[in-house]
């Protein structure tokens, strides 16, 4: 035979400047699971409220110097969690509406029955722990906002999230460093969340893809006719993220002359529109990301050694997958759970699958193994479970590989497996690029430049194949 635990009892606060109805309804509450307190006042009241909890605060409507209407409108400013019922002998319509505007829980009018009023307390109860439980898990949340799309149990991962959660505390600028898809766009986000800036604007700003004739004007804004077809003033990025943050990915692909710019508003907080006589003030905290090796760009002159100082006091590296390959099982399930709530659907993967992602390099790190897991969860819906006849032909051979190298399939392969002229152009193109992008680690304006394309048109590509 099991017993339950004794229910704590609920703290009310009477308050009401008649004291025989004070001396019985806390007698009577008492006496039924409550522990009443009693206040002839507002003063008494909110002195008691400073000091102590109340589920539930009982109060009176008429009261000499402030009234109870006054009292509840204090407490609405001060306490908006504070359940509150209001009883007076002496009502109107108007004030009953006003009392429930202003937040009261209940109105009642006296005589009051006890059992009515203790009926209405429990239920106030309730609902206000009801409310104090969902404020705390939203705090919760909210302190683990960002990081929870962040999975992972390696060393490195926890270190990731012992940055962010350090860096939201300060203002100062942060460069991400890492390959791309590793998730350098997460850590900014969830910097954001956590920061106090979380209630203002995060402005993502891509520098691969946009024309370096524009980056200036999308940064700092331009006035009406500071170029030619500049028919009206625009504000710039850094006027829009003014009081948030601003991520700047790609910062390694901007100009030294805009890099001269961004090193101004992180030392003065100002900048000049194009075509501007006035500097514009703005209050935004920096975030920077870039895959490539800014040490060797300082020492190339392509990036200002000033910014780059400026930038690299608080500083991550991101490690790629194939540094952490203990967390792709962890990533895998995240994708899958993540998948299957979004599509009502329960799909499972097999130990051979798990055992063909863990042999992959993974050179489009984290994105590219969610690209994967989505496209085999679509391919495995009727048998709701992914095998390895879902999954791209990787190279099991040879961890460094990044896809089945084409140029190794045989003629009679190919005709064996008829692929359209389109798929067969689409599997060379994907393997030429991912081949350019790790002989040239990730710099896409290189790459770019020897395929004889725009950037914007490789960023593109690269989105396509998971590797952006």
């Amino acid at each position: 035979m099991t017993t339950e635990a004794p229910r704590e009892r609920i703290r009310v606060l009477l308050v009401d400047d008649e004291k025989p109805f004070l001396e019985a309804t806390s007698r009577a509450l008492n006496t039924r699971g409550c522990v009443a307190s009693v206040a002839s006042s507002a003063a008494d009241a909110i002195t008691a409220l400073e000091t102590r909890f109340f589920d539930v605060v009982v109060l009176d409507l008429r009261m000499p110097g402030m009234d109870g209407l006054e009292l509840m409108r204090k407490l609405s400013a001060e306490r908006p969690t504070q359940k509150v019922v209001m009883v007076t002998g002496h009502a109107t319509v108007s004030t009953a509406v006003e009392a429930m505007k202003l937040g009261a829980f209940e109105f009642l009018l006296k005589p009051v029955k006890i059992e009515d009023l203790l009926r209405v307390i429990q239920r106030g109860a309730e609902l206000g722990s009801l409310e104090r439980e969902n404020i705390a898990l939203k705090e919760e949340l909210e302190r683990r906002r960002g990081t929870d799309t962040i999975a992972g149990e390696s060393d490195a991962v926890r270190s990731v999230k012992e940055f962010i959660a350090n860096a939201a505390e300060s203002n100062l600028p942060v460069l991400i460093i890492g390959e791309s898809g590793t998730g350098k766009e997460l850590v900014a986000r969830a910097i954001h969340a956590q920061s106090g800036r979380s209630a203002n604007q995060l402005v993502i700003v891509d520098g691969a893809t946009l024309r370096e004739e524009l980056i200036a004007s999308e940064l700092f804004g331009h006035e009406k006719g500071a170029f030619t077809g500049a028919v009206s003033k625009k504000a710039g990025l850094f006027e829009v993220a003014d009081r948030g943050s601003i991520f700047l990915d790609e910062i390694a692909e901007l100009s030294t002359a805009n890099q001269a710019s961004l090193l101004r508003v992180i030392e003065y907080g100002t900048f000049r529109p194009l075509g501007g006589l006035r500097e514009v003030q703005t209050d935004v905290r920096i975030i920077a990301a870039t895959n490539q090796d800014t040490k060797r760009l300082v020492s190339e002159g392509r990036f200002r050694e000033d910014l780059f100082y400026r930038l690299n006091g608080l500083s991550l590296r991101i490690p790629p997958l194939r540094e952490r390959v203990q967390d792709i099982p962890v990533l895998t399930d995240f994708f899958l759970s993540r998948l299957n709530a979004a599509n009502s659907s329960r799909i499972k993967i097999s130990k051979d699958a798990r055992d063909v992602l863990m042999g992959y390099s993974w050179p489009g790190n984290v994105r590219e193994l969610l690209y994967v897991i989505e496209r085999a969860a679509l391919l495995a819906r009727k048998e709701g479970l992914i095998t390895p006849q879902f999954l791209p032909v990787f190279d099991s051979g040879d961890r460094n590989t990044e896809q089945k190298d084409v140029k190794s399939e045989s003629l009679q392969a190919l005709l064996e497996e008829k692929p359209t002229l389109a798929e067969l152009s689409a599997r060379y193109e994907n393997f030429y690029i991912s081949r350019l992008m790790k002989e040239f680690a990730g710099n896409k304006s290189e790459v770019a430049r020897v395929l004889g394309i725009s950037r914007s048109v490789l960023y593109e590509k690269l989105r396509r194949l998971g590797l952006d």
